[in-house]
C-alpha cells in the first residue's frame, strides 16, 4: 500500500495530538486505576491490559476532564466488578491491535466494526454500538457544492483511512462493487479524528471514519460533508486477545448487567 507524503499542515497537527495524547496519560494517572507506564508491559496478575484510542468517542478531554463514552462505561463496570486495570490510550489502531494479537494487551477499545477478517484474529464483545463508515469531504466555500454525491464518484479516485483501520476491507469491497479501482492511502500517523481535522484543514481531499466521530467533529467544523455512507450500518464491540476465551464472556456479562448504565450514558453522548 503506497504510503503518504509529507503534508503542508502536518506539523501544527502533531503538536496537537502529542498534547493531547499527554494529557490524556497525565489525567490516567490520577485515576483509581493502574496506568500505563512508559512501555507498556504486560501488567500480569489479574490486571487487565485496555488499550483505548484517543477520539471523541472512546476517550477525550474536556474542560480538564476525561471522559468519553467508552471510558466511562469501561471505568464503571470495572468499578462495580472490583476489577484492578491499566489503560494505554493509543491513536495508531494497527499498533494496539498488533499489541492485542501479541498478547500484550487483553482489550482494544476504539469504534470497530465486526468483519469476518478481524473476526479471525480477534474475539469480540456482543455489540455495544451501531455505527457506520462515512465519506468526509470539504464543501466548496462559494456554492457550498462537493465533490463526491455518491459511492460511484469514488471511481479511479484516493481516499485516506488510518493505517491498519478494518475500513480498508470496506473500501476493497466497494471497489468491486463500483467496477473501478478506489485507492486506499493508510496514513502511518494519525487516528480518525486526526484524518477528520486534516480534511476540515483543507491538507487532503477526503477521508472514510465512523459516522460518530465524523458528526462530533463536524459541530467544529461546518463546511465538512458526510452525506455519501460508505457501508451499511454495522455492530461496533471491543476487540479481545484471541486466547481470552474466559474475559470476553465476562465481559458480555457485565455488559448486560450495566445495560441500563449504558442505555443512559449514550443518551449523554
Amino acid at each position: 500500500m503506497t504510503s503518504l507524503q509529507p503534508i503542508k499542515g502536518r506539523l501544527p497537527l502533531c503538536m496537537l495530538l502529542l498534547v493531547i495524547a499527554a494529557g490524556a496519560m497525565v489525567m490516567l494517572k490520577n485515576c483509581s486505576h493502574k496506568t500505563a507506564s512508559e512501555n507498556d508491559a504486560k501488567s500480569g496478575g489479574d490486571t487487565i491490559d485496555i488499550a483505548i484510542e484517543i477520539s471523541p468517542i472512546s476517550l477525550s478531554t474536556r474542560a480538564d476532564t476525561l471522559g468519553g463514552f467508552y471510558y466511562d462505561l469501561i471505568r464503571h463496570i470495572a468499578s462495580s466488578e472490583g476489577l484492578p486495570v491499566k489503560f494505554v490510550p493509543f491513536s495508531q489502531i494497527d499498533d494496539a491491535l498488533y499489541r492485542l494479537e501479541q498478547g500484550r494487551y487483553d482489550i482494544v477499545i476504539a469504534d470497530l466494526p465486526v468483519t469476518t477478517s478481524m473476526k479471525e484474529k480477534f474475539l469480540f464483545t456482543d455489540p455495544i454500538t451501531l455505527d457506520r463508515e462515512v465519506l468526509v469531504q470539504l464543501k466548496d466555500s462559494v456554492n457550498g457544492e462537493i465533490k463526491a454525491t455518491t459511492q460511484h464518484d469514488l471511481r479511479g479516485d484516493t481516499v485516506w483511512i488510518s493505517a491498519g483501520s478494518p475500513f480498508r476491507d470496506r473500501l476493497i469491497n466497494l471497489s468491486h462493487e463500483i467496477g473501478d479501482t478506489i485507492y486506499i492511502l493508510e496514513d502511518p500517523d494519525y487516528a480518525s479524528e486526526q484524518l477528520v481535522m486534516l480534511v476540515a484543514l483543507g491538507d487532503i481531499p477526503r477521508a472514510v471514519v465512523n459516522e460518530q466521530i465524523a458528526k462530533s467533529m463536524a459541530k467544529q467544523y461546518p463546511r465538512l460533508d458526510l452525506s455519501v455512507d460508505i457501508s451499511f450500518t454495522q455492530f461496533q464491540s471491543w476487540a479481545i486477545n484471541k486466547n481470552r476465551s474466559d474475559l470476553r464472556d465476562s465481559l458480555n456479562v457485565w455488559l448486560k448487567r450495566h445495560a441500563p448504565f449504558t442505555d443512559a450514558l449514550s443518551r449523554r453522548y
